[in-house]
């Protein structure tokens, strides 16, 4: 059977998939954003998202090993 891998990593994240995805604590997360450091994230309304390509991007600028 074959995975999508948009089932992996859809295109828009919350905050426990981006965690999970970049090794850091939800916890972490939020830390960042209030330093205003960290991978882009959007609002909605009160959500937070990250796009998983931002995410891939500041992995790489970051050189972070997840």
């Amino acid at each position: 059977m074959m995975t999508n891998n948009l089932t992996l990593f859809p295109e828009y994240l919350t905050t426990a998939q981006a965690a999970q995805m970049t090794g850091f604590t939800e916890k972490a997360l939020g830390s960042l954003r209030n330093r205003r450091e960290g991978p882009r994230y959007f609002k909605v309304g009160r959500l937070v998202r990250y796009r998983t390509e931002d995410i891939k991007l500041w992995i790489e600028q970051e050189g972070i090993m997840a």
